[in-house]
């Protein structure tokens, strides 16, 4: 990615689907990213939430053609130049599959889900790189659509990360319908929104923040009605009281009269305002200060440190093996003969070459977390922990592949079937399988990597006949595999020979 000097990220949020580009440039104190060009549409996807979980079919096309025209916009970048994001809402949806499928189509790019927590470390980054390194902890509020994101940091870095399912969308669609605002309605709305704050807010006041920032649109919108309502520098408790009595005055969000309110915040102003108001009880604020650094942000300089060699996902690994106790050195031969099995027989674009490359490697290392819990069935454990533990760096779909390739490394093949999609995932599961039995004897002695041949769907593996008297037993194991192959038939044929 070196190469490039404009990096894109899309936000596929629950209240607004957004576009920010940002040129790469250096500076005396390192590479920064400067924002030169954003769209922003008006999505309301968790407004299109219905009660049984799916996703409606106008919020559907209204992201469609939001992510069409950022496509149009993005028809000249190279794919490792772009990264794009979903929150909340399509974590929820329970069509979110299927939308995705047609969501990439129209955008031109591989979308990913981003759990809770990995959403508050990109927001903290994109907004550490706003804020003054003061050495100060701060609290950093984010209330999205769907979910509100709390963190606490010093400098760029994130100590205490936590995400709450409330936001400013789905609380106004579910207690202010068509914009009607009563007192009894809000303080419903605002007594929901502080039991859900409630359930994340004991790491908080463990922790001794000096001062609150908020960021995204919700903060945004009531720091600017306190500042051209009142003349408030920051956003305090005065300021949101004027603006809940205010509301309940009105009756209704359209008829409201608040200097400093944009006509598109009007539909989610009472849902935004009953969650603000929850956190400052919550978490203990007083006052906010506004920063714009977010998600977006935070994505692109998360892009920025992979093409330098600080990718977050190699970090997170490293710490894995550390609290699961992996012997290192076992796992690292039995990644780099799976990558060297996968070389071989793997042909499609560098770019995604390069991203299986990356989960196969990782998959490899991790493989044997589970025995942590039980070396009976450790698999099923390193599956289990590796789908659901928080992986900061990683998508939820990297994470699923990372499970299923752990789940695959032993035991049938009958069970991978609707897990591994295509011919690459399955070389994937050839690759460490194969490696896996080789290291089995977990020494220090050199093993031959097979000679691995994939065409038209036929694979065969090759082994030096030498070797195969030497290690009757490895030998043995890889007949045994190669006929568990040729049972299911995933590849039209599968042979081992030694030669």
């Amino acid at each position: 990615m070196s190469g490039y000097r404009l990096l894109a990220a899309v936000d596929l949020g629950s209240n607004s689907f957004r576009l920010l580009i940002g040129r790469v440039e250096g500076s005396p104190l390192g590479e920064l990213v400067l924002p030169l060009d954003g769209v922003k549409q008006t999505v309301r996807l968790a407004g299109g939430l219905r009660e049984d979980g799916s996703l409606d079919a106008a919020s559907r096309e209204r992201g469609l053609a939001a992510l069409a025209m950022f496509g149009e916009r993005l028809r000249s970048f190279a794919p490792e130049a772009v990264r794009a994001v979903a929150t909340n809402t399509l974590r929820v949806a329970s069509n979110a599959a299927q939308f995705l499928a047609t969501a990439e189509a129209a955008l031109g790019f591989p979308i990913e889900v981003i759990s809770g927590l990995e959403e508050a470390r990109l927001i903290y980054l994109g907004a550490a790189h706003e804020l003054p390194s003061d050495g100060v902890p701060r609290l950093v509020v984010d209330i999205g659509g769907g979910s509100t994101e709390c963190i606490v940091g010093t400098d760029m870095r994130a100590s205490t990360l936590e995400s709450a399912p409330v936001g400013c969308v789905a609380l106004s669609t579910r207690h202010f319908p068509e914009g009607c605002v009563g007192r009894e309605a809000f303080e419903h709305a605002y007594y929901a929104a502080r039991a859900i704050f409630a359930q994340v807010a004991e790491p908080f006041a463990h922790q001794r923040w000096r001062y609150a920032v908020g960021t995204s649109g919700t903060a945004k919108s009531l720091w600017q009605v306190a500042q051209a309502q009142w003349g408030a520098d920051e956003l305090d408790r005065d300021a949101l009281a004027r603006m809940h009595a205010a509301l309940i005055e009105a009756g209704h969000v359209d008829t409201v009269q608040l200097a400093g309110l944009r006509p598109d915040r009007r539909p989610v102003l009472a849902g935004g305002l009953a969650v603000m108001m929850a956190a400052f009880d919550e978490l203990g604020i007083d006052t906010m200060r506004y920063c714009g650094g977010a998600l977006r942000q935070g994505v692109l300089y998360d892009m920025l440190g992979r093409s330098e060699g600080r990718d977050t996902r190699a970090i997170t690994v490293e710490q894995m093996l550390a609290r699961y106790g992996v012997d290192r050195r076992h796992a690292r031969r039995v990644r780099d003969t799976a990558l060297a099995l996968f070389d071989q027989g793997a042909r499609a674009a560098q770019e995604v070459l390069q991203a299986r490359r990356q989960v196969l490697g990782w998959a490899a290392e991790l493989a044997e977390v589970g025995m942590s819990i039980s070396h009976e069935g450790f698999h099923k454990h390193s599956a289990y922990i590796l789908g659901h533990a928080d992986m900061p760096g990683f998508s939820r779909r990297e994470q699923a592949a990372l499970a299923n390739l752990a789940l695959a490394q032993v035991g049938g093949l009958r069970k991978l079937r609707g897990l591994i999609g295509d011919d690459l995932g399955w070389l994937k599961v050839v690759a460490l399988r194969v490696s896996t039995i080789l290291h089995r004897k977990r020494d220090d002695q050199e093993v031959p990597t097979p000679a691995l041949f994939l065409q038209r769907r036929s694979l065969r593996l090759e082994m030096p006949k030498q070797w195969a008297r030497r290690f009757p037993l490895a030998h043995e194991s890889l007949l045994g595999e190669a006929s568990a192959w040729s049972e299911i038939r995933v590849f039209e044929k599968f042979v081992y020979e030694t030669i």
